[in-house]
């Protein structure tokens, strides 16, 4: 099977009809990209990975707005995180609503029938989410590349060890910009939900499941001019929702 983001970009350039940049926010939690069809998508900006020897994130700053779609999506297979979240949040804007299945506020930690005797993996501190898991499961243990110097967080060096132990695995969506989300994937082939979540992550549910993913969770945005002002002013998850309608599809009977 080949890498997921060159699978994602295929996607992207097959719902590509013309489509360009109307406008690129690229804010300190998240970059927002809004097409000229009016439809908008986001990915996360991750700030821990930004270099700092150069005054300039986007040399080629002020030039994207305009571009073509199919110009922006394979900045997803970018080194540079500004570039490579422009690409998936295009992508994201992409997605036609029609491939999203149906919509669900459904307690997540219900849909993945978590219980004391699960051992749950996390990989990316999701914190609400968490302190919910916390309540129901057995063990929790929570990994993030840009943590992972605080207290609660495990090493990442310890994923290869520590996720094959697990029987439920929550796998943030910013694993698509930082280049882990096929390693994960393997380390948690023998658990028995495989949960992929967050704003960024594509509502494509077939490419997915065909990865052995059982639960997709994400956000559909449904007012784009206020989203981008909210990325523009720092704005992150918790602002996200009188502009987006969250969306739960379960991929496995």
């Amino acid at each position: 099977m080949k890498p997921i983001i060159d699978t994602l970009i295929d996607r992207g350039l097959s719902l590509f009809s013309g489509q360009r940049l109307e406008d690129i926010r690229a804010g300190l939690g998240y970059t927002a990209v809004k097409l000229d069809t009016q439809k908008a998508g986001v990915a996360c900006m991750l700030r821990h990975r930004l270099g700092k020897s150069t005054c300039s994130l986007l040399p080629n700053a002020g030039s994207l707005s305009g571009m073509t779609a199919d110009r922006a999506l394979p900045l997803l297979r970018s080194p540079n995180p500004v570039e490579a979240s422009i690409g998936l949040a295009t992508l994201n804007a992409l997605v036609d609503e029609g491939e999203a299945g149906e919509s669900s506020n459904d307690d997540l930690v219900q849909m993945l029938g978590i219980t004391r005797e699960d051992r749950v993996g996390m990989v990316g501190d999701i914190m609400p989410l968490l302190r919910m898991i916390r309540d129901h499961a057995g063990h929790c243990v929570v990994f993030d590349e840009g943590k992972n110097e605080e207290a609660g967080i495990t090493s990442t060096d310890l994923e290869r060890e520590e996720l094959p132990k697990c029987s439920v695995v929550i796998l943030s969506a910013t694993s698509l910009l930082n280049g882990t989300f096929d390693d994960v994937l393997s380390m948690a082939s023998g658990t028995r939900e495989i949960c992929v979540i967050g704003p960024s992550a594509p509502l494509l549910p077939d490419i997915f499941r065909e990865r052995g993913v059982t639960l997709l969770s994400g956000r559909r945005f449904t007012d784009a001019d206020r989203l981008l002002r909210i990325v523009s002013e720092a704005g992150g998850t918790r602002c996200f929702g009188p502009v987006s309608v969250k969306v739960n599809i379960r991929l496995r009977d």
